[in-house]
């Protein structure tokens, strides 16, 4: 996974992210950011026919106009991959140093 991949989920690992809010530039030269590794963008008609925890759920809540976020559909990996990124970036450090 490259560091740019690892950074997005280390944001979305925070919380979930209104779609609008998920982007790149500014004015008219704006463009949806891509979406990490283990995760998906979520509209919010998917929230009758799926069961989505309450941390994807509170930002639909919190935002009535929005119409889909970003979140991390599978939460273990994603942690293991932080997990790991973190441990290779220390081992990185030390031989550095």
């Amino acid at each position: 996974m490259r560091a740019i991949q690892i950074a997005a989920l280390a944001e979305l690992n925070k919380g979930a992210r209104i779609s609008s809010h998920w982007t790149n530039g500014s004015g008219r030269y704006t463009t949806s950011r891509a979406i990490p590794p283990f995760a998906e963008r979520i509209e919010r008609a998917e929230l009758r026919s799926r069961k989505l925890p309450a941390r994807i759920t509170k930002v639909f809540e919190k935002y009535p106009k929005a119409q889909a976020v970003i979140a991390i559909t599978n939460m273990r990996a994603a942690r293991k991959a932080l997990r790991a990124w973190r441990i290779a970036a220390c081992h990185v450090t030390f031989k550095i140093l």
